[in-house]
């Protein structure tokens, strides 16, 4: 059980800094939106399964030994896979932030970054992965203003 342990711990430390592997050949647009409205919400968590899974895979380990061995192991296997579960989703606080650009329409993302209360605009980039990054007002502004120049032009 110490080596499936140490295992796990040194492959999550293999991340690398970069431009995101699933993004490529694949379509990744930026553009601009204004911030409707933003709101706190709560994540669903998968701790339940991996704690269930864990105790499984503990019982089912410790089934050569006596009925304590396979409790204790169901109880191990479960602290540990509830454990890993809760490290690899983090927390549950996120974000749920309204948006609008005038391409898109009327959109909704919803990430754990918090953008500053006063944000009004971000930029955009939807690839595999939505990214938000806080830009000055004027760039919904530009934006809208070319949108509605193209619908008159129609």
């Amino acid at each position: 059980m110490k080596k499936y342990l140490m295992a796990v711990l040194l492959l999550s430390g293999c991340a690398s800094q970069g431009v995101d592997r699933n993004n490529q050949n694949k379509i990744v647009k930026r553009y601009y939106a204004s911030v409707e409205s933003m709101q706190y919400v709560t994540l669903s968590s998968e701790v339940g399964t991996g704690i269930a899974a864990g105790a499984g895979f503990g019982f089912v380990d410790s089934l050569d030994g006596n009925t304590e061995e396979m409790v204790g192991g169901a109880i191990i296997g479960g602290l540990i896979g509830g454990l890993f579960t809760a490290l690899f989703e983090g927390g549950n606080d996120a974000y749920q932030y309204d948006l609008y650009a005038a391409n898109e329409g009327e959109f909704t993302v919803i990430q754990k970054q918090k953008l500053d209360k006063n944000t009004q605009c971000v930029a955009v980039t939807a690839g595999d992965k939505v990214k938000l990054e806080p830009v000055d007002k004027q760039y919904c502004e530009n934006s809208s203003n070319v949108h509605k120049k193209t619908d008159i032009a129609l």
